[in-house]
């Protein structure tokens, strides 16, 4: 068991944690959720000893092994993918030398005692070697890597040359592969695009150890949690099992929490109203102060209503354009040496609302800024329609405050003439009230400034809406908002997002980006994966049509062949065996070299030579094995 028990924190005058218990299992999957600022990441901080709680006690069993998804790269950007993950067997890998070496040793070695104590030390350390790794290193490097989205080629890229989404995929990795009793995840959905999210899922649910994250996507801890912890008003309430049994559990807790406020309220008036009433007589000013005091002492009953009106999105809207909102015409960008896109074409017309999914680096953030005119197109033309006005808001739009501005001056500096009288009512909206306009940029923390810039852009008219990963930093609250903006919003729509619940059932057309090319799916992110018959996109078919200047059209997916099926099932089955034959040997050779005995034996050298030899073939069908899997995968 790992827990926390009776945990208080301040942080200067503010009472972040009051009275924090939290008990988690080995093995259980558990959801930390909460506002913005409610304080998840600081629990995830004393988990892990960072921080030191005023009152209460971390309970952890001492040889429990945590693994924390910090913001911040623990690794050598130096080093190749590969490497860095393969510094977590470095135990391992160095006990494989050492082995080495003394079977080199044996080789050359006459005198016989020393022969017994060299296969002796190969015995202890075979043993050693064997407990530390379950499954094959390599190949468990490979299946996680691929499973986050890189390929094999790029596995001896050097990392500093990835952007720091990737960078932090290679930080799951190597945290994957340690295999920590305890996995700590903050907010891990951030950095995955859907297929890459998928498999996540799935690696998570299997997963034998403890997990704790945070998200605030709500499908992801559907589909993996097992217990909610729900962080309000400084304390914690635990729920055993999914998401959406916690939310009706929450209904009624807090329309009894509600009930019991409310009586607790009546009471409490109608001590005031009695202890005003003696105060004012003489004889029974005593009795009064004695009332006040017991009122005093009462444990109030704090309750969190959420207000479901405060951040109220509307993006405005001007006059129709043409039929055509924009025409994308054998569009070509490289960045330097590097194409992104290569001969792409789209027609978006008017009121469509169109989802652009993909990997990470497909392309899809490079189109709609050109789309939006940030940058020009190396080859090919985008040419907007007849009145067709633009309302863009890019995937790090926070960036672009100036930090030196207030929250009011923002505003007003973006706000069309129409909106300028409205802006103090436009931040109230998004939560921004009283003296908090005049809060400078520079304090904001990344959930306001996100808020901000959003506030910013529903202060513009446009008919052409395009939204790139706009539910950053957003809550699961604010998240509903915005996806019922996106429903009600009249005009042409371009989404670029992760985040499966706004894509689901928000667009008519889906661009899917793969290899610098365009798939087009008329439907949602359902239909996606429905007509695919899959749970991931990440085995789509090559394109069809690879003539320059086309969008491929997918309307059917490849069907392999029922001789090719089986031919390749042959293949696992007869990989299958010989794992299975190889196996069975490397026991045979384990169970013998636990018996101190068997070094004395003649055969002792020559077993050693057959075990590594054995472990080298494993390897090398495993590898083959995974090949045909994949093959028939996709």
């Amino acid at each position: 068991m790992y827990s926390l028990q009776n945990i208080d924190l301040y942080f200067g005058s503010l009472h972040l944690l009051d009275n924090v218990s939290m008990v988690i299992s080995p093995g259980e999957k558990a959801a930390l959720i909460g506002k913005n600022g409610a304080g998840k990441t600081t629990l995830f901080k004393i988990i892990n000893k960072e921080i030191t709680p005023d009152a209460g006690q971390v309970v952890i069993p001492s040889n429990t092994t945590i693994g924390y998804l910090s913001q911040h790269f623990d690794f050598d950007e130096n080093k190749t993918i590969r490497e860095i993950c393969l510094d977590v067997f470095k135990e391992y890998f160095d006990l494989d030398e050492e082995i080495n070496r003394l079977h080199l040793k044996l080789e050359t070695e006459k005198s016989e005692s020393t022969i017994n104590d060299i296969l002796e030390k190969v015995s202890t350390l075979e043993i050693k070697k064997t407990s530390m790794a379950q499954d094959n290193p390599l190949a468990e490097t490979s299946k996680i890597l691929k499973g986050f989205g890189f390929k094999e080629e790029q596995f001896d890229d050097v990392v500093s040359t990835l952007s720091g989404g990737w960078k932090m995929r290679v930080q799951m990795s190597k945290l994957l592969l340690m295999k920590p009793d305890l996995l700590l995840l903050d907010e891990p959905d951030n950095h995955l695009d859907i297929e890459a999210l998928i498999w996540f899922e799935k690696y998570l649910k299997n997963y034998s150890g403890a997990v704790l994250f945070i998200s605030h996507d709500t499908e992801f801890m559907g589909n993996v949690a097992n217990k909610i912890f729900d962080l309000s008003n400084k304390r914690v309430f635990d729920f055993k099992g999914t998401y959406k049994r916690y939310l009706d559990a929450k209904a009624i807790r807090q329309e009894k929490e509600l009930q019991a406020f409310t009586n607790q309220q009546k009471v409490i008036k109608e001590k005031e109203r009695t202890i005003t009433r003696f105060m004012a007589k003489a004889t029974k000013t005593k009795m009064a102060q004695s009332m006040q005091k017991q009122l005093d002492k009462m444990d109030r009953i704090e309750i969190e209503i959420e207000d479901t009106t405060q951040i109220n999105i509307n993006f405005p809207t001007t006059q129709d354009p043409g039929k055509i909102v924009v025409k994308i015409d054998n569009v070509y960008k490289a960045y330097d040496d590097n194409s992104v896109i290569e001969d792409v074409s789209i027609v978006i017309e008017r009121g469509q609302k169109v989802a652009f999914i993909g990997q990470n680096g497909q392309g899809k953030s490079t189109l709609v800024k050109m789309i939006a005119d940030v940058f020009p197109p190396n080859k090919g033309e985008i040419t907007l329609g007849h009145n067709v006005i633009v309302n863009y808001f890019a995937q790090n739009q926070s960036d672009f405050l100036d930090n030196k501005l207030t929250v009011l001056e923002t505003i007003e500096k973006e706000a069309d003439p129409d909106f300028f009288t409205k802006c103090r009512k436009t931040l109230g909206a998004f939560a921004f009230s009283g003296d908090d306009v005049h809060k400078k940029v520079s304090v904001l923390s990344g959930g306001e400034k996100s808020r901000l810039a959003m506030a910013c852009l529903v202060s513009k008219k446009s008919n052409f809406l395009i939204l790139d990963e706009p539910t950053n930093h957003l809550d699961i609250h604010s998240k509903a908002i915005l996806k019922k903006a996106v429903l009600e919003y009249p005009g042409t729509l371009i989404i670029v997002s992760h985040d499966r619940e706004i894509l689901r059932g928000s667009v008519d057309v889906t661009y899917e980006f793969r290899d610098k090319k365009t798939i087009q799916h008329l439907g949602d992110l359902d239909y996606v994966l429905e007509k695919r018959n899959t749970s991931t996109i990440r085995e789509f078919e090559k394109a069809q049509n690879s003539e320059k200047g086309s969008t491929v059209k997918s309307n059917e997916a490849a069907v392999m062949s029922y001789n090719e099926r089986k031919q390749i099932n042959r293949n696992i089955s007869k990989t299958e065996k010989e794992i299975d034959k190889l196996e069975k040997k490397i026991k045979g050779i384990h169970d013998k070299l636990l018996d101190p005995s068997f070094y004395n034996s003649p055969d002792s050298a020559d077993a050693l030579k057959s075990l590594k030899t054995y472990e080298q073939k494993l390897e090398t069908q495993t590898e083959e094995w995974e090949k045909w899997v994949n093959k028939l995968d996709a």
